[in-house]
C-alpha cells in the first residue's frame, strides 16, 4: 500500500525554522527510494508563501526548495463546506486545514495509507469522530520516522530536528495549558512516538519485498539480478514466464482493426490469457501465500496491459458492460503496480463507460478520481475536470459543477492551443459513446479555444465534427442536457474580435446541418452502383446502430458531404458500434425516403438498402486503440 504524508503549514513553518541546508534533499531520497509522497493543498501554498528557511544561507524560499518534491491537488470548496457541516461549525478547524482533511480522506479510500502531518490536535479529533479513516501525527513523529527510513551518516542530524521541533511542540501546548485540556494532546504526541517503533521494522521489511518483486520483474524483463535475489526467489521466475507471451501478442494487436479482426482478436486475446494464469496457478498452487503475493505484485503490469486491451477491444465492439468489467480489472492490477498514471487511465475509461450508460453519479466520482491522480503525478486534466463539471451539472449539483468548470477554466487559459486539442478528443470520444449532446457542447467550446491559435486544417477537423454531432442530435439530446451550454460557456472567455469569427464559423456549420437536415430529393427503388451516392473510398463515421425486434440493424451513418443516412442490414450478427469508420466497397444499393419516425430520431436523409453487405467493411478508429508500456 503506497505510504503518502498530507501535510499541514504548521509542519513548512517548523521546517522554515529549524531545518539544515541539507533537510530537502535528504528527505528527496527518502521519498523516492520508499516510493511514499509528499502532498499539500492549494491552501498550504498561501499561507507558507513568505516561508524561509532561516538557517540556510539567503535564506531561499520553503516552497522553492520543496517544489519538485511536492505534489499540490486542489479540493472543491464544496467538499471543504461539507466535511465543516459534519463536523460541526463551531468544532470544525480552519478552511485550510479543512482542504487536508478532505484530501487525507480522499486518498485513504483510493488504498493508500495516509498519514496527516499537522501539531493541530483537533485535526486529529475531528477525523477520528466524523471516521474520516486517515491517520495522524505531529511534525517531530514526521522527521522522526523519515530518520528511521534514512542511511546511518544522515540519521543523526534527522532526529536531531525532530528533538528540536518535538519541543517546540511542547513548548506551545503547554503555553495553552489554561485555554483548553492539553493532556489529550500530550499524550497522542507521546502515543504517536511509540507506535513510530514497530513502523521502521514495518518499513524495512516492506522494503525487502518491494526490492524482491522488483528483482522477479527484472528476471521476466531479461535482466541479471543479485545472486542472492536469485536464491530467495528460487523456481518464482520459471513459474511466471508464460505471463510473457501476453506482451508478445499485445504488441501484435494494432495492426488491424476491422470489426471482424476486432472479434477474433478478442476471442484470441481472452483465450491466451485464461491459458496463462492456468499454467501460472497451476504452478504456483502448492506454494506459501508470501510467494503467491509477491508473484500477483510482479505480474500486475502484465495483467493492466492485457485487461485494458480486451477493454478496450470490448468498448470498440459495444460491448459495454463486458468492457466496463476488463477495465475494472485493469484498475484494480493497476492498483498493485502502485502505477497511478495506469489508474487513471483505466478510471478515466471506467467513466466514460459510466457516460454511455448515463450513470451520472458514478461516472462524477471515477472522474474526479481521475483528475486527482493527475495531479499526482502532473498529468493534464482538463478532459477530467469538463467530464466531473458537465456529469454533476446533470446531477443537478450546481455548486461541485460550476467548481470543477472554473478549475478547467485556469487550465485553459494557460495554453488554449492545447486545450483545443484535449477538448476536440474528448469531444470525439463522446460522439463515439453517442453521446451527441455532450459531444456539441464540448467541441463548440474547442472551436472557441482554438479560434485564434490553431491552424485551419484544425479549424476544418472542428467543424466537421461539429456538424456531424449537430446531425447525430435527437430531440431527447436537446432536452435532456437543458442548460449545460450555459455550464460550458465558463471554460473560455472571448474577446468582441474572437466572438464575431466564432459567430461567423457556428453560423456556416448550421446553414450546413440544416442542408444536412433535408430529405434527398431523387430516391432509387432500383439498384444503382454504389458510388453514384457515395464517393469511391469515401469513409463514413458510425453515429449509432440499433437492432429493431426483427434483428434487423439500423447503422446510422455521417459524411460530410452528405450528411447522415440509415443503412439497413438484414438479421445477422453485426459487430459494429458508434464512432466506428465504414467503407463501402464496390457494391450496389437502392435508396428511398425516411419515415417520419427515422427522421425524427436520427435526423437521417435517406435509408440505403446494401445488395452485397460482404463489401461493408467496418473498422474502429486506429487511435482509439492505445495500450500504454507500464514496466
Amino acid at each position: 500500500m503506497t505510504q503518502t504524508w498530507v501535510v499541514d503549514s504548521n509542519c513548512f513553518i517548523h521546517l522554515g525554522s529549524m531545518a539544515p541546508d541539507s533537510f530537502v534533499k535528504d528527505t528527496s531520497k527518502i521519498l523516492k527510494k520508499n516510493h511514499q509522497d509528499l502532498i499539500v493543498t492549494p491552501g498550504v501554498h498561501d499561507e507558507i508563501r513568505n516561508v524561509r528557511f532561516q538557517k540556510w544561507s539567503n535564506k531561499p524560499k520553503v516552497l522553492d526548495e520543496f517544489n519538485d518534491i511536492l505534489t499540490t491537488i486542489a479540493v472543491e470548496d464544496s467538499q471543504i463546506r461539507g466535511l465543516a457541516q459534519k463536523i460541526g461549525e463551531k468544532a470544525s478547524p480552519q478552511d485550510v486545514d479543512l482542504s487536508l482533511m478532505v484530501l487525507a480522506t480522499q486518498l485513504h479510500r483510493e488504498g493508500r495509507e495516509v498519514i496527516l502531518v499537522t501539531d493541530d490536535f483537533k485535526m486529529t479529533t475531528s477525523g477520528e469522530k466524523a471516521n474520516l479513516g486517515y491517520a495522524t501525527c505531529p511534525p517531530s513523529t514526521f522527521i522522526q520516522r523519515l530518520a528511521a527510513q534514512s542511511p546511518s551518516k544522515k540519521k543523526g542530524r534527522m532526529k536531531s530536528l525532530s528533538r528540536r521541533v518535538r519541543a517546540a511542540e511542547m513548548r506551545y501546548a503547554i503555553s495553552r495549558v489554561h485555554q483548553y485540556d492539553i493532556q489529550a494532546k500530550l499524550t497522542w504526541m507521546v502515543d504517536s512516538l511509540i507506535e513510530d517503533r514497530p513502523q521502521s521494522q514495518k518499513t524495512s521489511t516492506s522494503s525487502s519485498e518491494i526490492n524482491l518483486k522488483r528483482a522477479l520483474q527484472r528476471t521476466l524483463a531479461g535482466e541479471q539480478i543479485k545472486g542472492s535475489h536469485m536464491k530467495k526467489l528460487g523456481s518464482l521466475p520459471e513459474i511466471c514466464k508464460p505471463i510473457l507471451s501476453l506482451d508478445s501478442h499485445l504488441s501484435k494487436l494494432t495492426s488491424n482493426n476491422t470489426s471482424e479482426n476486432l472479434l477474433e482478436a478478442y476471442g484470441e486475446t481472452l483465450l491466451l490469457l485464461s491459458e496463462v494464469l492456468e499454467a501460472i496457478g497451476l504452478d504456483l498452487a502448492p506454494l506459501d501465500e508470501s510467494s503467491a503475493e509477491l508473484v500477483h505484485g510482479a505480474l500486475s503490469g502484465y495483467l493492466y496491459r492485457t485487461e485494458t486491451a480486451l477493454g478496450l477491444m470490448a468498448k470498440m465492439s459495444g460491448k459495454r458492460e463486458t468492457a466496463r468489467l476488463h477495465l475494472s480489472r485493469a484498475l484494480h492490477s493497476a492498483t498493485l503496480i502502485d502505477d497511478s498514471f495506469a489508474e487513471m487511465h483505466a478510471v478515466f475509461q471506467l467513466g466514460l463507460l459510466a457516460i454511455a450508460s448515463e450513470k451520472w453519479d458514478r461516472s462524477a466520482r471515477l472522474f474526479e478520481t481521475a483528475d486527482r491522480q493527475a495531479q499526482l503525478i502532473s498529468a493534464p486534466r482538463l478532459p477530467y475536470l469538463v467530464c466531473a463539471g458537465i456529469c454533476r451539472h446533470l446531477l443537478n449539483d450546481t455548486q461541485s459543477a460550476h467548481q470543477h468548470i472554473l478549475s478547467a477554466n485556469n487550465i485553459i487559459l494557460e495554453n488554449k492551443k492545447i486545450a483545443s486539442q484535449q477538448l476536440m478528443d474528448l469531444g470525439e470520444a463522446l460522439l463515439a459513446l453517442d453521446q451527441p449532446g455532450l459531444a456539441l457542447e464540448v467541441l463548440d467550446e474547442a472551436m472557441e479555444c482554438a479560434l485564434p491559435h490553431c491552424s485551419q486544417k484544425q479549424l476544418e477537423l472542428l467543424s466537421e465534427h461539429l456538424l456531424m454531432a449537430n446531425a447525430a442530435m435527437t430531440q431527447a439530446d436537446m432536452l435532456h442536457h437543458e442548460g449545460l451550454r450555459s455550464l460550458l460557456d465558463g471554460l473560455n472567455q472571448l474577446t468582441d474580435e474572437e466572438a464575431e469569427e466564432f459567430a461567423k464559423k457556428i453560423k456556416v456549420i448550421e446553414q450546413r446541418a440544416d442542408e444536412h437536415n433535408q430529405p434527398f430529393e431523387e430516391t432509387w427503388k432500383n439498384w444503382q452502383p454504389s458510388n453514384q451516392l457515395i464517393p469511391v473510398n469515401a469513409t463514413l463515421r458510425v453515429v449509432r446502430a440499433e437492432v429493431d425486434e426483427n434483428q434487423d440493424t439500423l447503422v446510422v451513418v455521417h459524411h460530410p458531404e452528405l450528411g447522415s443516412i440509415g443503412l439497413w442490414l438484414p438479421e445477422g450478427e453485426w459487430n459494429v458500434s458508434s464512432g466506428h469508420l465504414l467503407s463501402i466497397g464496390t457494391t450496389r444499393v437502392k435508396l428511398a425516403l425516411p419515415t417520419a419516425e427515422l427522421q425524427e430520431n436520427h435526423s437521417i436523409r435517406g435509408i440505403v438498402a446494401v445488395e452485397d453487405t460482404t463489401q461493408l467493411l467496418f473498422s474502429a478508429p486506429a487511435d482509439d486503440f492505445i495500450i500504454e508500456d507500464m514496466d
